[in-house]
């Protein structure tokens, strides 16, 4: 499943992460690369430190709240997300991600989710590539705005031809392991609002509640 979710930042949001981004420090984002993936990385990524935390929490608290990452990603555990830098000439190659990330108790990263925090009109290139069983899925989105897909996907960021492309990027541990499970979940979840928005008090309204309700029941791993 693909997302485009639209506004996960606010405006006051993306003015703070743009103020940490502008006053913090970047090293070469191959130090967090493990694998064959290190030798098609080449971006700058932000170090670690109070203000990056600060932001990262922000981006975190965003994801989470927001209605349809809640619906169709179902969140159990957050990756703290790495901000990166594209400078002209900069790209990352076609990857796959590990499947366990985070320090301490691994996260299993199910979902990946890039939020991208530059004015597409800013830069050129660097566009969001990932494979599908139908073709290539290719996105620029909005800055505030972010996608999400399954994290067992090949996907890569095209050059940068002009300007410099920032991007948060995380990863989500879904309480629902199976994607195809997520998929159904999130549909019933869609077709129950819709629903109970026309017919509230409806035996219909109250049947697909319950059905959602029970298939999370039986499907949720805590």
């Amino acid at each position: 499943m693909f997302l485009q979710i639209p506004d996960v930042l606010n405006a006051d949001a993306l003015l703070a992460i743009d103020k940490v981004i502008e006053e913090g420090r970047f090293s070469d984002g191959k130090a967090t690369a493990t694998g064959p993936a290190g030798q098609v990385k080449n971006n700058h990524q932000m170090e670690a430190g109070s203000q990056a935390d600060k932001i990262s929490a922000t981006v975190v608290q965003a994801l989470v709240r927001h209605e349809l990452i809640r619906s169709a990603c179902l969140p159990s555990r957050v990756v703290r997300p790495t901000f990166s830098r594209y400078e002209t000439g900069m790209s990352y190659g076609w990857h796959i991600d590990n499947p366990l990330m985070g320090d301490g108790r691994p996260v299993r990263t199910d979902i990946a989710i890039t939020v991208f925090l530059t004015d597409p009109d800013a830069y050129e290139g660097g566009a969001l590539l990932v494979n599908a069983a139908g073709g290539q899925a290719r996105f620029r989105l909005p800055r505030g705005h972010a996608v999400a897909y399954p994290a067992t996907t090949l996907h890569c960021v095209e050059p940068v031809t002009k300007g410099v492309r920032h991007a948060a990027v995380t990863w989500i541990q879904s309480m629902i392991a199976a994607g195809a499970r997520r998929e159904l979940l999130h549909d019933l979840d869609r077709a129950s609002r819709i629903v109970r928005e026309k017919t509230p008090n409806s035996d219909e309204a109250r049947l697909l509640m319950k059905s959602h309700v029970n298939l999370m029941r039986m499907w949720v791993e805590t």
